[in-house]
């Protein structure tokens, strides 16, 4: 089986248009300011001391800003706190970070085992005889009880993140939605839900979910007082 390379994101911090450092995103913190300490030091007056932080949660990166005086803005937005995407510009003071998020097979492997996902999300391998013969598949949410900003969602990407922070696609609403409430991956064309370590339970068909659970076609679904439906069918061919 041909091996998979996962290259961890990284910063390609700027100033003034001059690459002066990259930084691959390893742990699950690095903070940015402009004491020494911090794990990204910017010797820039416009920089507070503890100016910002980027986090992981699994496999998706945040961004937030620590009450900053001059603000975090993303893509020349303010933002407080911002789930981060390939080519994303984070701008702090007079310096720009750039995050880059790639991960690139060497070659796909023919197959793989039925273990669970690890926490890099990557693809498990499929055979390119099943790819190109499978139809494609729309995912879809339909919310049938409590507060969210729409009552459907379609679930085009890789990663869909449910919770209330602004980069939220499932966006929930109330004082005490957490920010971060569940992920939903794609794997393939088939689709899987993640609760949050120490975050909010996670239920399947009324059953607690502890790591991840594949999701199929009328399961179930409830987290932080949402309830929904998960539809899973194939698109028909134009």
């Amino acid at each position: 089986m041909a091996d998979i390379m996962i290259r961890a994101p990284k910063l390609i911090v700027k100033y003034q248009g001059t690459v002066i450092r990259e930084i691959e995103l390893q742990a699950a913190e690095l903070t940015i300011g402009r004491k020494g300490d911090n794990d990204l030091s910017i010797e820039d007056p416009s920089v507070s001391g503890r100016h910002a932080k980027i986090v992981k949660i699994q496999s998706v990166f945040f961004v937030e800003d620590l009450h900053s005086t001059n603000g975090t803005l993303v893509n020349n937005k303010p933002i407080d706190r911002h789930q981060l995407q390939d080519t994303d510009v984070i701008m702090i003071g007079n310096h720009r970070l750039l995050f880059h998020d790639v991960v690139q097979p060497d070659t796909v492997p023919a197959w793989s085992s039925a273990g669970e996902a690890d926490e890099t999300m990557v693809l498990k391998g499929q055979k390119h005889h099943d790819v190109s013969n499978r139809a494609p598949t729309l995912a879809t949410l339909k919310i049938v009880a409590g507060r969210t900003d729409r009552h459907e969602y379609q679930l085009n990407h890789q990663l869909t993140v449910v919770g209330s922070e602004a980069g939220a696609a499932v966006k929930l609403h109330g004082w005490f939605a957490p920010k971060v409430a569940a992920m939903i991956g794609r794997r393939g064309d088939g689709y899987y839900i993640s609760p949050l370590k120490g975050g909010k339970k996670v239920l399947v068909n009324d059953s607690v979910i502890k790591n991840q659970s594949d999701l199929k076609d009328g399961d179930r679904v409830e987290v932080a007082g949402i309830k929904m439906y998960f539809s899973l069918k194939a698109t028909p061919d134009v």
